[in-house]
């Protein structure tokens, strides 16, 4: 499949980080994705596409009986790295001008 559809796949992957709306950096923070449905769903929304172009038996998300706490990041950082996309985490304490801090994981992908 990687190499029968090569176009298709690098245009699912630029859906997907369109829609992660990556910082000028490459970054997003999971804790804004968890509170956005619409970027949750409009990534869900990419299944049936996915499913055409992608080998997904490995993807949990994409198991019948399997119960994923997150799906739209696993559908993110199975898909981003078929393509050779790196993914990598960081956990971090954010700092907020209130004085307020929150404890969040710092995502960058890149190639």
């Amino acid at each position: 499949m990687s190499e029968k559809y090569i176009t298709e796949r690098e245009e699912i992957c630029k859906k997907i980080i369109d829609i992660l709306q990556l910082d000028s950096e490459g970054f997003f923070y999971i804790h804004e994705l968890d509170e956005n449905i619409d970027k949750q769903n409009q990534i869900m929304g990419l299944r049936d596409s996915i499913k055409k172009y992608f080998t997904v038996s490995n993807i949990s998300s994409f198991k019948p009986n399997f119960i994923c706490k997150k799906p739209y990041l696993n559908i993110i950082r199975s898909i981003l790295r078929q393509q050779d996309y790196k993914v990598e985490y960081t956990n971090i304490v954010l700092k907020y001008d209130n004085g307020m801090m929150r404890r969040t994981t710092k995502y960058k992908i890149y190639r």
